[in-house]
């Protein structure tokens, strides 16, 4: 059933779960909650450590966190490929320390002595750039599609 009714009347059509739209909506949704959940663990952990510890052990927890929503909410229904799984969520991480560091790097160019909250700022900027290419990784590579999908393919 794809219809959301209360009685006779439709309240909503439900989007099927395999649709590139309704994942890409649910993948923004994730990645936003992840990369809120990397900087508030940034500023509270870059009080106890420099900037790039801070950096690793946030990524570190928010990639983790991500990686499970991703493959619950995103991808849900799609046959899995583990070991791709944890090479993705590997390459994320190595990924994203690189580029978060370089934008810590580029704020502290221009910024003589930046908050964590600036630093935070920097580092979530540069993860939407990110974002993108791990959509499409997660689509095509990592998540196949679903077994249901190719049948009713033909």
């Amino acid at each position: 059933m794809n219809e959301l009714a209360v009685g006779d009347q439709v309240v909503c059509r439900i989007v099927w779960r395999d649709h590139v739209v309704g994942q890409a909506a649910r993948f923004t949704l994730v990645g936003v909650l992840s990369t809120a959940l990397n900087a508030v663990l940034y500023v509270l952990l870059r009080g106890l450590f420099s900037a790039g510890a801070a950096n690793v052990l946030a990524l570190a927890l928010s990639t983790a966190a991500s990686s499970v929503a991703q493959r619950v909410v995103v991808f849900a229904g799609r046959d899995e490929y583990p070991v791709r799984m944890h090479l993705q969520t590997l390459t994320v991480f190595a990924f994203y320390c690189v580029s978060n560091n370089l934008a810590l790097g580029l704020l502290s160019a221009f910024v003589t002595d930046p908050t964590s909250v600036a630093e935070a700022a920097a580092v979530a900027t540069m993860s939407v750039f990110g974002g993108v290419t791990r959509f499409v990784v997660l689509r095509v590579w990592v998540f196949g599609r679903s077994t249901l999908q190719r049948a009713s393919a033909g």
